[in-house]
C-alpha cells in the first residue's frame, strides 16, 4: 500500500512538471531549471508601441500587465499571462543593445515574442520592439509586421526627439525699378486678379491715372512695392493703393470710389490697418 501511493505522489509530480513546462516560454523553464529566479517585470514595459507613434493607424503593439497585443487594422494577436525572459538566446550572446524578451502564450498557435532593444545614437534614442513569433502567428501578423520596429509612444523614453521644422524659403529679394515693375505685366495680371473679373472702370484695371513714384515699403519683414494712383480730374474720391509682393506675387490694395473705401487681394487682417495708413499718406495728408 505504501509503495502504490509513493509510486501515485512521483507520477503526480512529473505530470505537474511538463504541465508547467509546456505553459512556461521555453527560455523561462530553463532559467528554472537551473535554478535562476527573475522578477516578472513587464510592468516596466507597458503601453503603446508604434511603427509610428504618431499616425493612430499605423501597426501597433501594447504591452499590458495580463496580456501582450500585436495589431494592424484587421489584424490582432492576443497573448495572455506575459513574462519577462532574459536568456533567451541561452548560451550565445543576445543582440547589441537588447533589453529583454517578453513572451506571452496564445495557445495552439504558439508563443508570441517582443523583443525590447534599446538605442543610443546620436539624436536617435530610446526604445524599441521587434516581433518573434513562431510560424502560425508569423502567418497571422504577415511579414509587414514582422519586419517593423515598434517605437515606445508613452513613458519617458521616446523614440525619437521631434523632427525639427523645416527652414522656410526666402522669396528672392525684389528686383528691378519700382516704376517698371510697377507698368510690368506681373504686377498688372495680379492687381487685375485682385479686382476680379466684373471690375471694368479703365482708371481702376489699368492704374493709368496720375501716380506719385512707385516705391519699396517693408511691412512685417516683407518688401513690397507701392504703387499708388488715381482717377484722373477727380482724385480726392476715387483713387488706390496698391502693395506688390514680388517674391510671392501676391497683391493687396484700397481703393476708394465715390468716398468709400475697400480693401482688395483678401489681404490678411495684420495687414488691413497698414493699407489704411497707406492710403492716408498717398491720398489725405497732401490734399
Amino acid at each position: 500500500m505504501t509503495r502504490s501511493k509513493t509510486t501515485s505522489t512521483n507520477t503526480r509530480t512529473l505530470l505537474g512538471a511538463a504541465l508547467l513546462a509546456a505553459l512556461l516560454p521555453a527560455a523561462a523553464w530553463s532559467q528554472q531549471q537551473a535554478g535562476t529566479q527573475f522578477p516578472n517585470n513587464v510592468g516596466q514595459y507597458t503601453g503603446r508601441w508604434s511603427a509610428n507613434c504618431a499616425d493612430n493607424s499605423a501597426p501597433t503593439l501594447q504591452v499590458r500587465q495580463d496580456t501582450l497585443i500585436a495589431e494592424s487594422g484587421k489584424r490582432r494577436v492576443v497573448a495572455r499571462e506575459p513574462q519577462t525572459v532574459y536568456s533567451l538566446f541561452g548560451n550565445s550572446p543576445p543582440p547589441a543593445g537588447f533589453d529583454v524578451a517578453l513572451v506571452g502564450e496564445t495557445g495552439k498557435a504558439g508563443a508570441l515574442t517582443f523583443l525590447v532593444h534599446r538605442v543610443s545614437r546620436g539624436q536617435l534614442r530610446g526604445q524599441y520592439i521587434t516581433l518573434d513569433t513562431d510560424k502560425p502567428l508569423a502567418g497571422q501578423l504577415g511579414p509587414e509586421m514582422m519586419k517593423l520596429r515598434y517605437w515606445r509612444c508613452n513613458g519617458a523614453e521616446r523614440a525619437l526627439p521631434p523632427p525639427s521644422e523645416p527652414a522656410a524659403k526666402v522669396p528672392p529679394p525684389p528686383t528691378g525699378s519700382p516704376a517698371a515693375l510697377a507698368q510690368g505685366p506681373a504686377m498688372q495680371k495680379a492687381w487685375r486678379a485682385a479686382l476680379g473679373s466684373r471690375e471694368n472702370e479703365r482708371w481702376l484695371v489699368r492704374r493709368e491715372g496720375p501716380a506719385p513714384e512707385p516705391q519699396w515699403v517693408t511691412i512685417d519683414g516683407t518688401r513690397y512695392l507701392l504703387h499708388a494712383f488715381c482717377k484722373p480730374h477727380d482724385c480726392y474720391d476715387n483713387n488706390a493703393i496698391a502693395l506688390y509682393d514680388q517674391g510671392s506675387g501676391r497683391i493687396y490694395g484700397l481703393v476708394q470710389r465715390n468716398g468709400g473705401n475697400r480693401l482688395v487681394g483678401s489681404p490678411p487682417a495684420a495687414l488691413a490697418p497698414q493699407l489704411d495708413k497707406l492710403w492716408r499718406e498717398q491720398w489725405r495728408k497732401s490734399n
